[in-house]
């Protein structure tokens, strides 16, 4: 959720309840506020910097706008709970008031199976990350197993055969299987012969006055899964101390899709 800077000075008193249709705050508890989207400031006999309470939440909104925080304050602000604070306050009327500000910048709140929401706003898909130190091959293995439609290899040294073969196993049943590697002599001398086995297979040879090597090590998998780290894919890794992250979600899938295409040209 993005919001123009004269649209946060304009619903600023919302969040403060300078605006007489929603719940008056204190210093303190406008900080609070914040701090439970995740903003970390301490209200010291006073509110940070020695703002007024409204340029408090002015520029935090600021700090937070763009972010999944902005969307959940703004729905914290017009929870029904929020309104019970002050019996003058009118949650109905605050909707009224803040929907044709919001929708300057294409967003609006309303009432949803007894709630209230923004309409509009992108909500980012949050990440699962599992970090492996250990039996990192079959970590590898398992995912490999789980792909139904594609699977992009970017790795510096590719010469474990049992991952070659998973690999294939997947490219028999259908996904979409692409590889790039890099142009070396490990892999010249102790790697597989890939082209033609896979959709699509590329050596990345070095290049300029100073070696430039492709030294990426990332596995996509249907878009949705990453595995990166430091663990490259051969029969050395499985006995070095080594590293990988398994990241579930669609936004960092695509962002190494990104640069494994870039990789492709």
């Amino acid at each position: 959720m993005k919001l123009d800077e004269f649209t946060i000075s304009s619903i600023k008193e919302f969040i403060s309840g300078d605006d007489p249709s929603v719940p008056y705050l204190r210093g303190f508890e406008i900080v609070k506020l914040f701090n439970d989207v995740g903003v970390r400031d301490i209200y010291n006999r006073g509110m940070p910097e020695n703002q007024s309470r409204n340029e408090y939440a002015f520029n935090t909104l600021k700090k937070i706008n763009g972010s999944r925080a902005l969307v959940d304050l703004i729905q914290n602000i017009f929870d029904i709970r929020h309104f019970r604070k002050d019996e003058d306050s009118d949650i109905e009327l605050a909707v009224e008031k803040i929907n044709p500000l919001l929708q300057i910048d294409g967003y609006r709140v309303l009432l949803k199976d007894g709630k209230y929401i923004v309409d509009g706003a992108e909500i980012p898909e949050p990440i699962e990350v599992e970090i492996h130190f250990e039996e990192i091959q079959s970590q590898i293995i398992a995912n490999l197993r789980e792909a139904e439609f594609l699977i992009w290899i970017a790795v510096a040294w590719f010469t474990d055969r049992v991952l070659a073969k998973e690999l294939h196993d997947a490219y028999k049943r259908g996904v979409n299987v692409q590889i790039i590697i890099a142009d070396n002599i490990i892999n010249t001398k102790y790697g597989m012969k890939l082209e033609n086995s896979f959709d699509f297979v590329k050596r990345v040879s070095s290049r300029g006055s100073i070696d430039y090597i492709m030294h990426n090590k990332f596995c996509i998998i249907d878009l949705k899964t990453v595995i990166h780290g430091s663990y490259n894919w051969t029969t050395k890794a499985r006995f070095n101390k080594e590293t990988i992250s398994i990241d579930r979600g669609k936004s960092i899938a695509e962002d190494f899709a990104r640069e494994f295409i870039n990789l492709k040209k």
